[in-house]
């Protein structure tokens, strides 16, 4: 019997499985193959001219911004940026490409750099606003420079007339926390965002919708065509316009009355809060911080004392002085504290805890009305104590004080109201006395508000009734003024009586009238006012002035403020007149020396007219503004 050999027999098993071994991995390499060849030539393909297609962010026109009669405020100009994409980029240009651009090497590697941990395939903005010289240059060298493309950029246009740089605000690069940010709402690195006034408050409008183009590229890395004959393109949709209800012509006065001081100056139409005006010096031509901003001119602007960036009509905190009193005595009136025939005894000052109060004259006897007309301080700090600190509070709170308006602009102030427990915490707990209330009384003291605040006062005052938010914008649209969507705003009602109101208002006619502030009085038209002196310990007093227009039917109301000027009369109380006659006339009815309107404004060969920035103040005032507040011999008042 033979014995099978088992040893040959295993091996030619092994034998066998590696065959079936190798010809099974040769059968799934064909069919992958075939699958590639036959199945896949479309997606490689397209995944291949993806690798050939760049895609490009195209900015949107931001929208515009109107005044109340359809005149345009701020518009777009086109200017040249560049932008790199790093993973084209060659580095061993980095010094030619510096060179060009008037940068350091150091300088453009820094800003590659940010741009590649942003996204090394996109293209990212290293240069704005070039010249016509560098980009001549760019584009002679663009051989030598893959991945370097030219852009073209808007940046914003102010037409001559107004300067209201506080109320546009300006565009600025946005940060990396802020980018950190807004990267989910399509913002990329190097794009342009609101940072201050308007153009912050209603960025999100303002701004659009980005669009995308899908280009060519060569090995190079520079664009060749756009893909597909741009069939596939995606088209930005423009930022919606802004419908303001500023009067250009009103603010272009106030602007002017105010030059070479500190000041703000704030009109509102008392039927609904729109805002008609607001400026604030010194300020700064907005032009200036249009595009690329110098480093030294933004140094100065942050450095001058002068402050042209502080928007000092919403920021700026004073003492209101004597256009507060009218809290009082709508308090005291409504809460049938005195009757309007009511008097005391102004013998010149008052005396209470051993301090000696002075009054501005000796009134003598006189009530509610007589009050506000002469700005009798003695007649308020007596009705203080009747009224007490919880309605003094109560009814401040009533008319917008210690709160922030809410103006859609960015960083307003709120102001500060006194109250028992703001004193127990300022003070201590029973560690101030009554005789803390005779200086807060006439706005004096502890209580502080902002221009705007005194404006909505002034409008609340006028209408008798209602506190409304004040608001630049009236609506958003398109460019055309089409699909408009009204801008919402809030109120509340003053619930104090027509019969309270009516006094205090017969009060304030009677300041222009007869009292502190005839130096304005008009023939054709009834003014009503008051008059303020804000104390200042570190200088001059301050100047302020509220007013409404014309008496019957109020249509304006206004604050004016001027530092360091004395009496409100003297300088605050012109300026609101002047305001409110172009606002009502739609001109002026007595010229200012040295204005030119708008009507009549000569436009520089390069479309300017703003001034220089910044624009300083505090120099003797000029001939022409001092001939104007003298027009009239001023009746001194608080």
């Amino acid at each position: 019997m033979t014995v099978p050999n088992l040893t040959s027999f295993g091996s030619r098993s092994r034998r066998y499985l590696l065959y079936a071994g190798v010809m099974g991995i040769f059968g799934v390499l064909t069919a992958r193959l075939a699958y590639m060849q036959v199945y896949g030539t479309a997606e490689y393909g397209r995944v291949s001219e993806l690798n050939a297609v760049r895609k490009i962010a195209v900015e949107p026109a931001r929208g515009i911004i109107y005044d109340r009669y359809g005149r345009l405020l701020v518009d777009n100009r086109p200017y040249y940026s560049l932008t790199v994409t790093p993973k084209a980029f060659d580095t061993t240009r980095t010094a030619l490409l510096a060179g060009l651009l008037g940068k350091t090497p150091a300088e453009l590697r820094r800003s590659v750099a940010e741009a590649r941990v942003y996204s090394p395939f996109a293209p990212s903005r290293v240069a704005r606003d070039i010249s016509f010289a560098t980009l001549s240059a760019v584009e002679e060298h663009s051989w030598q420079l893959p991945g370097v493309e030219v852009v073209i950029d808007s940046k914003r246009h102010y037409p001559p007339g107004i300067t209201a740089a506080h109320m546009f605000g300006y565009l600025n690069e946005i940060s990396q926390t802020e980018l950190a940010k807004r990267k989910a709402d399509g913002y990329r690195m190097g794009d342009l965002i609101g940072s201050s006034g308007v153009e912050r408050s209603y960025e999100s409008a303002l701004r659009g919708v980005p669009g995308t183009k899908l280009m060519m590229v060569n090995v190079r890395g520079q664009q060749v065509g756009e893909y597909d004959g741009g069939s596939q393109n995606i088209a930005p949709v423009e930022g919606r316009s802004l419908f303001t209800a500023l009067d250009a012509d009103v603010q272009r006065v106030a602007e002017f009355m105010l030059t070479g001081r500190r000041g703000a100056a704030v009109a509102i139409d008392p039927n609904n809060g729109e805002i008609i005006a607001l400026a604030s010096k010194p300020d700064y031509a907005p032009d200036s911080l249009s595009g690329v901003i110098p480093r030294d001119l933004w140094r100065r602007l942050n450095t001058d004392e002068e402050k042209p960036l502080y928007n000092r009509a919403i920021q700026a905190e004073y003492p209101p002085g004597s256009t507060w009193k009218m809290v009082l005595a709508a308090a005291a009136l409504n809460d049938h504290i005195i009757t309007p025939t009511w008097t005391t005894y102004c013998p010149g000052g008052f005396t209470y805890g051993g301090h000696y109060f002075r009054c501005t004259h000796v009134h003598g006897t006189i009530n509610v009305t007589g009050a506000i007309e002469h700005s009798c301080n003695v007649f308020f700090y007596q009705l203080m104590f009747k009224i007490g600190f919880e309605r003094y509070t109560e009814y401040g709170r009533r008319f917008g004080f210690g709160a922030r308006t809410g103006i859609d602009l960015p960083n307003e102030r709120k102001g500060i109201l006194p109250s028992k427990e703001y004193f127990d915490r300022i003070y201590g707990v029973k560690r101030w006395t009554p005789g803390y209330l005779v200086s807060i009384a006439i706005g004096q003291g502890e209580v502080v508000t902002t221009p705007l605040q005194l404006a909505a006062y002034a409008a609340a005052l006028a209408n008798g009734t209602t506190w409304y938010q004040p608001h630049l914008v009236r609506e958003e649209g398109d460019v055309f003024g089409n699909h408009r969507e009204p801008v919402a705003y809030e109120s509340h009602p003053l619930n104090i009586s027509p019969e309270a109101m009516a006094v205090v208002r017969n009060g304030m006619r009677l300041v222009v009238e007869s009292g502190t502030a005839t130096n304005i009085r008009m023939p054709d038209l009834a003014i009503a006012g008051k008059t303020g002196t804000a104390q200042n310990p570190h200088g001059d007093n301050h100047s302020w002035f509220i007013a409404f227009a014309p008496y019957d039917h109020p249509k304006i109301a206004v604050a004016v403020l001027v530092e360091n000027a004395g009496y409100g009369a003297t300088w605050a109380a012109p300026i609101a007149q002047a305001m409110i006659d172009q606002f009502l006339n739609r001109h002026l009815s007595k010229p200012l020396p040295g204005y030119i309107g708008l009507d009549s404004l000569k436009v520089t060969p390069d479309g300017g007219g703003s001034p220089v920035a910044p624009v300083r103040r505090n120099r003797a005032p000029s001939p022409a503004r001092a001939a104007a507040a003298r027009a009239t011999t001023p009746t001194q008042g608080r």
